[in-house]
């Protein structure tokens, strides 16, 4: 649909979160890192061997320039991107030919280190839920107000005219030959970055037609098993 120009006459806004996919990493029992690099491991594990010979390799690319370089770490980062920033980016590559498109990379975390900025915590600042926010396990009380007010006016403006730049932050138009993305990593660190692990996003673009596949390897079951290994230590 965005390739062919349907949606030409909309300007977007997207954006992914640093550590997306922690969300989905038990969620009820509340992993720990510990327990979250053993959940992509083996979801990672077991999708792997399935690629296409000549798609390997780009999963190794992937595992050479990802911005972690432990184990777990590196399976969750892949998770993160092939199921959400990747395919987000891609959109958005399409969609600049036809008109304007704004990107947002959310790093500031939450409160709870072992979930960082999972999937959903920019949402307690867009939509003004910080009273929710203080017994989030995902939220926790990271919520300054100098991000709120940003934040607010940001998407405000957006919703308004199109532009969600601010007096105090020029947020550039993303498109597939300019990739300026709006990292907010800290109340005073707000700024438009080119190129956000641009490294990353070739690696894993020739993968995102898995898509689909990878996600049947996200399953409880590999949760059941972590949690079984945590009573035994008990």
């Amino acid at each position: 649909m965005y390739k062919k120009g349907y949606a030409k006459h909309i300007t977007i806004m997207a954006g992914s979160t640093a550590d997306e996919a922690r969300l989905f990493m038990g969620e009820g029992p509340m992993f720990s890192v510990e327990e979250q690099k053993i959940f992509a491991q083996r979801t990672v594990g077991d999708a792997v061997p399935y690629l296409k010979e000549e798609d390997k390799k780009y999963y190794e690319e992937f595992k050479r320039v990802c911005r972690f370089k432990e184990p777990g770490l590196i399976e969750t980062e892949f998770i993160d991107e092939l199921m959400f920033r990747v395919p987000m980016l891609k959109q958005l590559d399409e969609q600049s030919a036809w008109g304007k498109t704004y990107s947002y990379y959310w790093s500031y975390p939450g409160s709870n280190p072992d979930v960082g900025a999972a999937h959903s915590v920019e949402l307690i600042f867009v939509f003004d839920v910080r009273c929710v926010g203080t017994s989030s396990a995902f939220n926790g009380t990271n919520i300054p107000d100098e991000i709120f007010d940003t934040v607010q006016q940001m998407w405000t403006n957006f919703a308004r005219c199109g532009n969600p730049s601010t007096d105090k932050v020029e947020w550039k138009p993303y498109s597939a030959g300019e990739q300026n993305v709006l990292d907010i990593a800290g109340p005073d660190d707000i700024r438009i970055k080119r190129d956000l692990l641009v490294d990353q996003y070739k690696a894993v673009l020739p993968l995102v037609d898995y898509y689909q596949f990878m996600d049947k390897y996200f399953t409880p079951a590999y949760m059941f098993d972590i949690l079984a290994a945590r009573e035994q230590k008990s």
